[in-house]
């Protein structure tokens, strides 16, 4: 218990953003976060898909697994959950209609064997979303799935600029 209370204290105080998940939440996606007034007033970056691959892909092969390739179809199930969650203000991984990654990617027109998300809230950049999910093991595990063969990434904001992350990991 001890160790988890210092290896939560700094992580707080390594990031500029960092969130605790829910210990138990019935719809998914709970966090609470923490930052600091100047996290808070950067301005949201724009999202560059290729920049995103690279760091994806820079992950992996740092834990030694092959890279992964963009696909547009992964990007638009992507977008279509970052999409209903800044229209909703809530984050989690089952669509409005109850559908599942793997229901997005379907209707994007990729029919996966396996489809993982992994969904952020509030970060200003990819980079910020994805130093969260590196330190997050249910994250870590999508990242690090050895049969997922391309990703697809969105960002979506609401209208007062609050920027909703989704990356898809599938494999056809």
């Amino acid at each position: 218990m001890r160790r988890s209370i210092v290896t939560t204290m700094l992580m707080l105080l390594a990031t500029p953003a960092t969130a605790f998940p829910c210990l138990w939440s019935p719809f998914s996606g709970c966090s609470f976060t923490f930052v600091s007034p100047e996290y808070a007033a950067r301005p949201v970056q724009p999202l560059d898909p290729e920049k995103a691959l690279a760091a994806v892909n820079a992950f992996r092969a740092e834990n030694g697994l092959g890279a992964l390739v963009l696909d547009v179809r992964l990007s638009r199930a992507a977008a279509m959950q970052s999409q209903a969650q800044a229209a909703s203000g809530w984050m989690g991984h089952y669509g409005s209609d109850g559908s599942t990654a793997k229901d997005r990617a379907a209707r994007a027109g990729y029919h996966a064997k396996i489809a993982s998300e992994n969904v952020a809230s509030g970060q200003k950049s990819f980079a910020d979303a994805m130093h969260f999910w590196e330190e997050s093991s249910g994250h870590r595990t999508n990242l690090l799935r050895p049969n997922v063969t391309a990703i697809g990434v969105a960002m979506a904001k609401t209208k007062s600029g609050h920027p909703y992350w989704t990356l898809v990991l599938a494999g056809e």
